[in-house]
């Protein structure tokens, strides 16, 4: 009977339809198969090579196209066994494909056998440097398999899928290079050289006084009739003035200490508006980012020239012009001499200050309140250096020396010398209109002894050059 008889009386006898030729269903005898098809000399040798080298039969049936049901078939009905060492070597302890490819700029990587379990035991298996890449997508799953163990019994083994895709890594975010900025700071940055300055044998205290330079003021000629004046200028001024009575002060007196006293209107304006901080709207120049900048450079740079030479103590009091800022000015410099040992930045912040040395006494404020009062205000808010002093100074700015017709640049009230310090700046609109015109430009700094008393002063007024002075 033929095949098609066969599977026809089976049909028939077993009450099953006989299906058509092209049913998928249709049994496999009429369709042969890779598993049913006579073996070739060369697959039988292949077969018989790979097994002596003890390949296992999953590896032989893809190595010769066959199914792994055949390979088996074909071993124990002629008897090809492997050498059982090896045998459970290649399915117990080495038994695992790795595949490792490039996909674009990723690579996939995918295991199967039992050394590799994880994620993290494929990607050391292959010796990805992670540095250069991250996980994108990764996968571990664990079934059971089949193999021989070394004492040649064929076992039932957990075996493990791991899969995972690489991708290059990509440039790091703000925060993460921000992060990093920071922390290469704080390990790689160095507190300011501290420079050890020779104790003076002097007796001698010098005091700077920087009144009213107005960062941020504009004075056109057109308008004024006078010196030009803008952010650029102020800088030049206060650099050059400064840079001056420091030389004089450590050339001539070798101070013991000296003060830079700023004695309030470092800022032209307080405000992103470009007011007073009582709200008075200002001509200006520049934004106020400009503005902080140069001021704050240009005040820094002086304070180190100073502490070069000589151990230097610094006191800020607020404007009427910026009282925000100047509280803003001394924070950043308490930060920026933190760990200056030459420097000592005064960290109060009251409109009245007094500095003393051995029997000298000062007072620094800006002059704007109190004017009348502030020898009856020292003796109470310093009662007690007041008792232990014999001579008594309090310096002030605000007026730029132009003051009402009772009030000079100079005078004792109550036994105590009050001076207002001139001002770099030129007049603007606004003084030109009152008529406050002619005041002496400069910068001032006194020397008092210790015993008590001034010893002397000096005034800088730094001059520019002619085309400064024509604006546009």
């Amino acid at each position: 009977m033929s095949d098609l008889s066969r599977v026809g009386a089976i049909g028939l006898g077993g009450r099953r339809r006989v299906r058509g030729l092209s049913d998928p269903s249709f049994p496999s005898v009429l369709m042969p198969s890779p598993r049913n098809r006579s073996w070739t000399e060369s697959e039988a040798a292949t077969l018989r090579r790979l097994r002596a080298e003890g390949a296992p039969v999953t590896e032989i049936a893809r190595a010769i196209g066959r199914a792994v049901g055949s390979v088996t078939n074909y071993c124990q009905r002629f008897d090809v066994t492997a050498p059982k060492n090896k045998v459970a070597e290649r399915s117990v302890n080495r038994q695992q494909e790795v595949s490792d490819r490039l996909d674009g700029d990723c690579r996939e990587l995918r295991a199967d056998g039992r050394k590799i379990k994880t994620v993290e035991d494929l990607i050391r298996h292959i010796g990805a440097d992670m540095t250069q890449f991250v996980v994108a997508a990764s996968e571990a799953s664990k079934y059971e398999g089949i193999a021989r163990d070394p004492d040649g019994k064929i076992r039932t083994h957990e075996m493990f899928r791991v899969f995972v895709r690489l991708k290059p890594k990509p440039g790091p975010t703000v925060v993460e290079a921000v992060e990093a900025m920071l922390t290469a700071a704080f390990r790689t940055a160095k507190a300011p050289a501290v420079r050890t300055v020779p104790k003076s044998r002097s007796d001698i205290w010098q005091f700077t006084a920087i009144a009213d330079p107005h960062f941020g003021d504009k004075s056109w000629p057109g308008s004024t009739n006078g010196p030009a004046y803008d952010l650029d200028i102020a800088r030049r001024c206060v650099a050059m003035a400064a840079a001056e009575l420091i030389a004089l002060g450590h050339e001539i007196y070798r101070p013991a200490r000296r003060t830079i006293g700023f004695l309030g209107d470092v800022f032209h304006y307080d405000t992103v508006g470009g007011t007073t901080t009582g709200g008075t709207p200002l001509e200006r120049d520049g934004r106020y980012q400009k503005m902080i900048d140069i001021g704050v450079t240009t005040c820094i740079e002086v304070i180190e020239q100073s502490a070069a030479t000589c151990p230097t103590d610094v006191v800020v009091v607020a404007g009427n012009h910026d009282k925000m800022l100047s509280a803003t000015f001394q924070r950043i410099l308490q930060e920026r001499f933190r760990r200056d040992a030459r420097v000592t930045i005064d960290a109060t912040h009251t409109s009245r200050k007094y500095l003393r040395f051995g029997e000298t006494l000062l007072g620094v404020t800006h002059g704007d309140k109190a004017k009348r009062k502030l020898p009856q205000l020292m003796a109470l808010e310093a009662k007690r250096d007041w008792g232990e002093t014999s001579y008594r100074e309090i310096h002030t700015g605000h007026l730029h020396h132009q003051a009402a017709e009772w009030q000079r640049p100079i005078e004792t009230i109550d036994g105590v010398v009050v001076r207002i310090a001139p001002s770099l700046k030129p007049a603007d609109d606004w003084h030109a209109e009152q008529g406050f015109l002619g005041a002496p430009r400069g910068m001032e700094t006194f020397f008092y002894r210790k015993t008590g008393g001034l010893a002397g002063m000096i005034m800088s007024s730094p001059d520019f050059p002619a085309s400064r002075a024509k604006a546009a």
